[in-house]
């Protein structure tokens, strides 16, 4: 996920230079938030970094259409379903990653289109699976 209060630009631009993958986090920000955001990671690095969208913020339908409009090549969501933006952003060449709780909404999800998933049990802060992620990611990945 997104690691909601420390993933900024010099976070992401950092693990991107050091060869990861960084992430912003979108958060509560709203459009041009985080469009700065984003604006100064590119100045920080020439590396890939992706674009994590909390989808129950109120400003995720900003995000979503920010992400596009700034050329992001992978989008991580969590904290709701992501089905609604996804042809939007596929169709951007964008490859999405969604947080999931359960094996049925990763079904869905790659149905889709995304291109991988990250299997979230309920022990993580702040989300409601009910599953722990050791029983979770055997049935996620079988």
């Amino acid at each position: 996920g997104g690691m909601a209060w420390v993933a900024d630009a010099s976070l992401a631009s950092a693990v991107s230079n050091a060869g990861g993958l960084g992430i912003v986090a979108a958060m509560n920000s709203n459009g041009e938030q985080l469009r700065e955001e984003i604006r100064k990671t590119k100045k920080l690095t020439d590396k890939p970094f992706g674009v994590n969208i909390m989808l129950m913020s109120p400003y995720a339908q900003e995000a979503a259409r920010v992400v596009v409009e700034e050329n992001i090549p992978i989008v991580v969501t969590g904290a709701g379903s992501p089905l609604i933006y996804m042809e939007s952003w596929l169709s951007a060449g964008i490859k999405v990653i969604p947080v999931i709780p359960s094996t049925a909404i990763a079904i869905r999800v790659v149905r889709a289109g995304a291109c991988a998933v990250v299997a979230e049990g309920g022990e993580a802060g702040g989300h409601i699976g009910e599953l722990n992620t050791m029983a979770l990611v055997p049935q996620v990945s079988a």
